[in-house]
């Protein structure tokens, strides 16, 4: 093994794609540890001692890999970070963009069809140099000019929830969810005269961005 080869930790919780990236980077000489969770990692962070951290940001249950990004970064501040995930932006699924640590790289999962790519957002962010080409989260999206307050409403659609239990959950007025949903569905460009069931409307347009959200 070379003993001066970068050590990358891979924390992302579909075993196939994480397989696949594992066999990706060590092709490209990386030496490579690689979790399906954020419990995981953290047992093996000090003895493996990684030079980068690759994080698919939702993880299911615990921590995401953001928060997971600001524990490592805090236990050793030189390590570089990339994020591999199929969500637009953290703030689509409830996470403050702000969050995303400094020198951070963000690419959407469809790139890891090309390995260079990786391999280079992996050595810009070992280099403190994160270029906009390695920030997907900075690009337009379908949903960029909805709230979060919004976004949240449409996440709870696309879960199958009524007006009465948004209402509930936001321990608000049904009317008040009324009219956050009707804003929620023109920032998203739902066309309300359009006809048809408008919830699934929705609901099809926040998946086709975030993905099937994950049950309250």
């Amino acid at each position: 093994m070379n003993t001066f080869a970068r050590k990358v930790l891979i924390v992302e919780d579909e075993p196939l794609l994480r397989s696949l990236i594992s066999d990706n980077l060590e092709r490209d000489g990386f030496v490579v540890e690689a979790v399906g969770s954020a419990a995981a990692a953290r047992k093996i962070v000090n003895d493996f001692d990684p030079d980068v951290a690759l994080l698919d940001i939702e993880l299911g249950d615990g921590p995401t890999g953001v928060d997971l990004a600001l524990i490592l970064r805090h236990q050793l501040p030189e390590i570089g970070l990339v994020f591999l995930t199929h969500i637009p932006e953290p703030r689509v699924v409830g996470i403050d963009n702000k969050k995303i640590p400094k020198n951070a790289a963000y690419l959407n999962k469809e790139r890891i069809a090309d390995s260079g790519v990786v391999r280079n957002a992996i050595e810009a962010a070992l280099r403190n140099k994160v270029r906009s080409e390695f920030r997907d989260d900075k690009k337009d999206h379908a949903l960029v000019d909805v709230s979060r307050s919004q976004l949240a409403v449409l996440q709870m659609v696309a879960l199958g929830m009524s007006n009465t239990e948004i209402a509930n959950e936001r321990s608000t007025s049904i009317r008040a969810v009324e009219n956050l949903v009707k804003r929620a569905f023109i920032a998203a460009g739902i066309d309300l005269d359009a006809g048809g069931n408008l919830r699934v409307v929705a609901a099809r347009e926040y998946i086709k961005v975030a993905g099937l959200p994950h049950g309250k």
